[in-house]
């Protein structure tokens, strides 16, 4: 099985030297949750990542993919040959090292190319020369997984794992649906493109033609008696059937009309087009969708492992935008559930995602002097963990409140203090601010409260209702 153990980031998006490490201890999720504010490199490291699995032109041609190129500083090398700008991944096949690849600033033509290191010893050390690398994957399987990706079809190809990324911020559209038998769309095609459309180039193939293809193939073959073959057409439709229901408590489900074709979402008895959907659903319908299609689309090595149990490497880049709390609690279950065999890197903003799983690898970032940095060795995520723990201790957002309560309440507790010491110069603006938070609703009152009271015993005074004596 094949596992990105390993990235360093060298002057690339807001990172200047930063090594992560994505080793797990045994029996724990292969997942990875990335956290820190806006502009701290979470969707640098999940392109970063996705780099290690794409293609790359030959001969100085600009790699386009994710526009990541955007992100190097630098497009220059060192005395050493070494580039300026650099990611390099340590790939492990089966619990060792198998490749170092090495994306990389070109001094000669300012795009970005990709070298592997031509010692995969275990020792994580980053070859200090240009001439330690070489053009090609060491390990075959790589090396055929690539050239993979640029082939017009995967008929005559056979594939041991495959990776992909996305953004929460694509839509599905609604589709028309072209009824075809061609079989020659590559799967692997834009597979990391975050940010790709529903639709690709070859028109027939979208989500709505997939799911009306594999439903009609499958209703053939049963009229026909041949059950265990109409199964198998539906083994990845069922499971978009059996993760949305899961999902949504069974309030949306898919929908499938015949005259004419026309696929879309059932909900309270009404048959609703993509466009019209909730925007969480359209985000979650457009990227889970995609990945359950092409996993169908893959001819897999070993064709007596379920598609959703293959070695799949999924990247998510903000999969929670524009979906309610009671839906994002739900997404990473989810996918480990459906994808027991996988390595899942997520990059959220939500407490939600956070405690919504026991054991997750959770990184942590911080800008530092403008330069982002881990700020603590990874901790394991903990179910059990409340939102306002997650909040406060693991997103280091300190603020309960809104921001005129925040400040309303740290000058309580600024005159507080004074007043406890014997200090009544501020007292009249005290009492207007325990008025004034008192209408803030009860989980205010109560952390104001025992301090009006602590007071009540020190000074003699009544400050309960506020009022001056």
């Amino acid at each position: 099985m094949y596992n990105i153990e390993k990235i360093t980031l060298h002057n690339l998006g807001p990172f200047e030297n930063q090594s992560i490490d994505f080793t797990i201890q045994e029996g724990n999720p292969n997942v990875h949750i990335l956290l820190g504010a806006n502009g701290t490199g979470k969707t640098t490291i999940l392109h970063s990542l996705g780099c290690t699995f794409d293609y790359f032109e030959n001969n100085h041609k600009e790699h386009t993919s994710n526009k990541i190129a955007k992100r190097y500083h630098f497009f220059d090398e060192d005395e050493k040959e070494l580039a300026k700008s650099f990611s390099h991944a340590i790939l492990s096949k089966k619990g060792k090292n198998s490749d170092k690849i090495f994306n990389y600033g070109c001094m000669h033509c300012g795009n970005i190319h990709q070298n592997f290191d031509k010692n995969t010893s275990d020792n994580n050390v980053i070859s200090k020369t240009g001439k330690a690398y070489g053009s090609n994957p060491l390990d075959k399987d790589l090396a055929y997984y690539k050239n993979a990706i640029t082939s017009k079809d995967l008929s005559n190809k056979k594939l041991k794992f495959a990776a992909f990324g996305y953004s929460g911020y694509r839509f599905i559209e609604t589709e028309s649906v072209e009824i075809s038998d061609k079989n020659n769309f590559n799967p692997l095609k834009l597979a990391l493109e975050f940010n790709k459309g529903n639709a690709v180039s070859e028109r027939h193939f979208n989500l709505s033609n997939w799911i009306v293809s594999r439903f009609s193939k499958a209703a053939i073959e049963e009229s026909l008696g041949n059950k265990k073959i109409a199964e198998d057409y539906k083994i990845a439709l069922n499971k978009l059937i059996e993760s949305l229901n899961n999902l949504t408590d069974n309030e949306y489900t898919i929908s499938i009309e015949t005259s004419p074709w026309k696929v879309g979402i059932k909900y309270c008895g009404r048959n609703l087009e993509f466009d019209t959907l909730p925007d969480g659903l359209r985000s979650i319908l457009s990227w889970l969708g995609d990945l359950l299609m092409r996993l169908d689309e893959i001819p897999w090595e070993n064709k007596s492992i379920p598609i959703t149990e293959q070695n799949i490497i999924l990247f998510l880049d903000e999969v929670e935008v524009h979906v309610h709390p009671t839906w994002q609690y739900k997404i990473v279950p989810l996918l480990v559930n459906l994808l027991p065999n996988s390595q899942i890197f997520i990059s959220t903003h939500s407490p939600f995602i956070v405690n919504s799983i026991d054991n997750a690898k959770v990184y942590l970032f911080e800008i530092d002097n403008c330069y982002s940095k881990m700020l603590k060795e990874p901790i394991l995520s903990q179910t059990g963990w409340s939102i306002s723990h997650v909040l406060e201790n693991i997103m280091n957002a300190k603020n309960r409140f809104g921001e005129e309560t925040t400040k309303n309440l740290l000058e309580f507790n600024l005159i507080d203090s004074e007043i406890a010491k014997n200090n009544f110069e501020n007292e009249d603006r005290f009492r207007e601010l325990i008025n004034t938070l008192a209408n803030d609703g009860e989980e205010v009152l109560s952390m104001i409260a025992p301090k009006l009271f602590r007071l009540n015993k020190i000074t003699g005074k009544d400050f309960t209702n506020g009022k001056n004596q």
